[in-house]
């Protein structure tokens, strides 16, 4: 029996894998190969690559002129992304195979294939985790919005490592459900490849944790937090100093067509107030988070994903910097919400879930379609998605959490 089922899953692994392999070279041949583009992937693949090619740290002022080069066939200017790493050097263990082409038309097609599978694995989890139970009709077409969405789609096309945090967290939390504390403490190591996703995560799930007593979230969290620094240490000892000199230097790095947080965006770019009343916007949802934190502590199941999407989306909004790729951590709240009407109007609540989807679909491109600006987003797209949610976290928190205790 148990040869069999071995069996069964080398089938079922060689069949996907042969699969992406194939849907991996079909988007080379049509896409990659013939439309520029993936830069956000291009700036890790490049620099990180450079430590495996030819032993340089990929936080050098060389490697990133190379990166440079690549990008835009010279030098960047001023007002242009810098095309640095600007990343945890760690980052590159989980693309480093694809450091073995040097055609980066081919490895884009190979991560846009696989961070494909990684959306759609993670909306799956994230469904289960949230006790979202949809018809089979709604949970075809929500895997075919989930794909669409701008959001989404815009992570996939940049070959962002959001979506990657995303499914980190999917699994972490799926893991964190079924008693698996290590695997689930490691998976949250993880979610630190991209710290502006998870600075406020991570010290939740882990506060969380301790008041459950379940310290196996901790020591799986330490041990990777680790394995992983201390790995980047025997590479290249100074990465931390130059990752953090990447970080200080973010908005030369990455151009003048960036928002910050959307507190930012909000108070200075809408409405032209100064730095103090942004601040003090960001202290009150700071103050904000600690409160429900603190009053999360004990909360069961229920209560701990409502504070979890809670946090998700205020992170947007308290980030130094952020951005609409982020959205795909919401997809917990927003399936914690499908959730809560499927248990209060069954069937029924197929046609408001499908509405929402769509408008959310049509939406958020009729957005950024009407105030595109040459390639660049603009700041009115960054807004309706996680404000609806603050919405609806403030509509369903008495339910959640009194449900939970």
């Amino acid at each position: 029996m148990r040869l069999r089922r071995r069996s069964l899953w080398l089938l079922v692994g060689l069949f996907f894998l042969a699969l992406a392999a194939g849907q991996s070279w079909v988007t080379y041949r049509l896409f990659t190969s013939r439309v520029p583009g993936g830069n956000d992937f291009y700036s890790r693949w490049a620099n990180g690559c450079a430590l495996i090619w030819t032993g340089e740290n990929p936080y050098s002022d060389e490697v990133t002129r190379r990166t440079q080069m690549g990008i835009w066939g010279q030098p960047a200017r001023p007002g242009q992304d810098q095309a640095a790493y600007s990343y945890p050097l760690y980052t590159l263990f989980f693309f480093w195979p694809l450091c073995f082409t040097t055609t980066f038309p081919l490895a884009r097609a190979i991560w846009m294939t696989l961070m494909l599978y990684a959306l759609l694995t993670g909306v799956v989890l994230t469904a289960r985790v949230a006790h979202w139970r949809p018809p089979v009709w709604l949970w075809t077409g929500t895997l075919v919005w989930a794909v669409f969405n701008y959001p989404h789609a815009r992570a996939l096309v940049l070959g962002q490592m959001a979506t990657l945090v995303f499914l980190a967290l999917a699994v972490a939390l799926w893991a964190l459900e079924r008693k698996w504390d290590g695997l689930a403490g490691a998976l949250l190591a993880v979610t630190t490849i991209k710290p502006q996703m998870s600075f406020l995560l991570v010290p939740w799930l882990l506060w969380w944790a301790a008041w459950q007593k379940r310290w196996g979230v901790w020591k799986g969290f330490g041990l990777a937090t680790t394995l992983l620094a201390g790995v980047s240490f025997l590479l290249v000892p100074t990465w931390v100093g130059d990752f953090l000199e990447d970080v200080r230097n973010y908005d030369a790095v990455t151009g003048v067509a960036n928002y910050r947080s959307l507190t930012w965006i909000v108070v200075r770019h809408f409405l032209g107030l100064g730095a103090a009343v942004e601040a003090v916007g960001v202290t009150a949802f700071a103050l904000y988070a600690l409160l429900e934190v603190w009053r999360g502590r004990r909360a069961r199941w229920s209560g701990f994903l409502w504070t979890t999407g809670l946090i998700l989306i205020l992170t947007n909004f308290i980030a130094p910097r952020t951005a609409t790729t982020h959205y795909t951590m919401l997809l917990l709240p927003l399936f914690a919400w499908f959730a809560g009407l499927q248990e209060r109007f069954d069937r029924r609540a197929g046609l408001a879930v499908t509405g929402i989807e769509i408008a959310l679909l049509v939406g958020q491109w009729a957005i950024f379609l009407a105030t595109l600006k040459g390639n660049f987003e603009t700041a009115p797209v960054y807004l309706p998605f996680p404000v609806l949610m603050l919405a609806v976290q403030a509509l369903t928190r008495r339910s959640n959490l009194e449900g939970s205790r």
